[in-house]
C-alpha cells in the first residue's frame, strides 16, 4: 500500500519544503492551502481555508477520487496577527484559533479514521519555540501554539493503541513568507531581522528544509518508537538565556 501524506500550508516557506522532501521519498501527496498547485500523478491539491468545513470536504472527495488511504498528517497552515490582549479584536482571536488550532482539529478528523482503518499512521503538528516560551505582541498567537502542544501529547495518548503516532515539531525563527510579512510590520524591518540572527546561537535564521527534515523524520518508520514528543528545531535558541560572539567565547 503506498504512502499517502496529507500536508496543511503546503505551498510556502515549509509545508512546501515537506511536500517537496515526501514526494521525492515517494510519497503520494494531497497539499491543502489557500493557494493553488499544480497537480501530478503523485500530488493532488485542494485549495481553501483550513478551518473551512467546506475544505475538508473536499479533502475527503479527492483522496476518495484518487483511492489514497492516508498514512501521514502534517498540519504547516499557520496565522498570526501582531497585539497584546486589549489590542486583538475577537475575530483576530477567531482567525487564529480557527486556523492554528481547529485547522489542526478539522485535519484530523478528516484523516484519521482511515489511519486507524490502514491500522498505523502518523501525525505531525507544527508548533513553535512559542508553544512554551511567550513573545511579547504575540498572545493570541502563543496561545494557539501551545495549544497545539497540548493537543499533540493528547492525541498521542488517546490513539497510541490503534497505531498512531503523533509528535509536534517547534520550529525556531524560520525564513518563509510567513516570516516575512511578520518582519514588514516591525517599525525597522532590518534591524529587527539582524536582532533575530544575532540573538540565535548559529547566527542565522533557519531554513525551511532543515525543519522538513524533522518532520519527514517523524512521518518515517524511523521513528516509529517516537510518540508524544516536542521535537524543538531552533538553532540552539532556546538553550540559554544569552549567546556572547566575542572572541573565546566572551
Amino acid at each position: 500500500m503506498s504512502n499517502v501524506a496529507v500536508v496543511t500550508g503546503a505551498a510556502s516557506g515549509i509545508g512546501a519544503a515537506t511536500v517537496r522532501r515526501l514526494v521525492g521519498k515517494g510519497y503520494k501527496v494531497l497539499g491543502v492551502d489557500m493557494s493553488g498547485a499544480q497537480e501530478t500523478e503523485n500530488l493532488g491539491w485542494v485549495s481553501g481555508d483550513v478551518s473551512a468545513a467546506s475544505t475538508w470536504q473536499g479533502v475527503g472527495e479527492t483522496l476518495r477520487r484518487r483511492d489514497w488511504q492516508p498514512s501521514a498528517l502534517v498540519t504547516a497552515a499557520a496565522y498570526l496577527e501582531v497585539g497584546n490582549v486589549l489590542e486583538l479584536s475577537d475575530d483576530a482571536w477567531a482567525k487564529t484559533i480557527g486556523v492554528n488550532l481547529m485547522g489542526l482539529v478539522f485535519a484530523v478528523r478528516s484523516v484519521l479514521p482511515a489511519m486507524i482503518e490502514r491500522g498505523r499512521g502518523s501525525v505531525v503538528t507544527i508548533g513553535s519555540i512559542d508553544s512554551y516560551m511567550a513573545e511579547q505582541g504575540l498572545v493570541s498567537y502563543c496561545s494557539s501554539k501551545g495549544a497545539i502542544l497540548q493537543f499533540t501529547r493528547a492525541l498521542a495518548m488517546d490513539h497510541a493503541r490503534q497505531g498512531i503516532r503523533a509528535n509536534c515539531v517547534s520550529p525556531g525563527v524560520t525564513d518563509t513568507p510567513f516570516f516575512r510579512r511578520h518582519l514588514a510590520t516591525a517599525s525597522n524591518p532590518d534591524m529587527f531581522l539582524r536582532a533575530r540572527e544575532q540573538r540565535n546561537p548559529i547566527g542565522r535564521l533557519l531554513d525551511p528544509d532543515e525543519v522538513a527534515s524533522t518532520i519527514v523524520y517523524l512521518v518515517s518508520d524511523e521513528a516509529s518508537g517516537v510518540t508524544g514528543a516536542n521535537m524543538v528545531v531552533d538553532g540552539g535558541l532556546t538553550v540559554g538565556f544569552d549567546f556572547r560572539t566575542g572572541t573565546g567565547g566572551d
